[in-house]
Parts: structure tokens; C-alpha cells; sequence
């Protein structure tokens, strides 16, 4: 779980995004990242650090620069998290570490069934 949410963190910036969806087109280096955003170099170098300790993005050294890929393994990983999310009603405590109870009764003290209504 720590996972996934490492890489929420990583994506939850637009710059990241916008960088995810630059390198979704062609390996680039943190140079033509800057030029395309129109952001200066050492921002563009914080976005990689966090894409890369996060893993979803990846560098390999070609000449002077280093060109950045896409892991497309760690995006599909996110995926299938949240296709598991909309379609699998089982996820419990094992699967998550979130608790959901079965009863909305059981569970609310006000025995007020309204905030606790079932999506499907």
C-alpha cells in the first residue's frame, strides 16, 4: 500500500502529469522537459526525482544528457489498483488496511442510515 500511495503523491502534481504525458510521446531529456513546460531546468530535476523514486519513470544516459521513459509496468500497476477500486466490492482490511463495514447500522451511532448509503 505505501506503493501506491508514493506514486499518488508523484502524480498528484500537474507539472508531473504534464511531464508524464510529454514522455507518453518520446523519450526527452530534463532540458526539452524545461523547454516544452517553460519551466527552468532545477524545477523540471525536483518533478524527475519524485517521478523516479516513485518509479514511474525511469532514466538511461545517452551522450551528455539523460533521455526519461515511462515505466510502463508502474502505470499499469496503478491501473489495475484503480480498476480493482470500481469493480472488486470485497477490497477489506487484507487487502487495503481500510475497514469497511458491512452495516451501516452496526457501524453509524446515530443509526441514521443516510451517510452511510451504498453506491450500487
Amino acid at each position: 500500500m505505501d506503493r501506491i500511495v508514493q506514486i499518488f503523491k508523484a502524480l498528484g502534481d500537474e507539472t508531473r502529469l504534464k511531464i508524464l504525458i510529454i514522455l507518453s510521446r518520446r523519450r526527452i531529456c530534463a532540458k526539452g522537459i524545461a523547454k516544452h513546460l517553460d519551466i527552468s531546468e532545477p524545477a523540471v530535476s525536483q518533478h524527475i526525482k519524485v517521478l523516479k523514486e516513485a518509479g514511474i519513470i525511469a532514466g538511461e544516459k545517452i551522450g551528455y544528457y539523460v533521455q526519461y521513459d515511462l515505466q510502463e509496468p508502474i502505470l499499469s500497476e496503478i491501473i489495475r489498483f484503480v480498476e480493482q477500486i470500481n469493480h472488486d466490492h470485497s477490497l477489506g482490511s487484507c487487502k487495503l488496511g481500510v475497514h469497511i463495514p458491512g452495516d451501516c447500522m452496526a457501524a453509524c451511532k446515530a443509526n441514521k442510515n443516510k451517510c452511510c448509503q451504498k453506491n450500487k
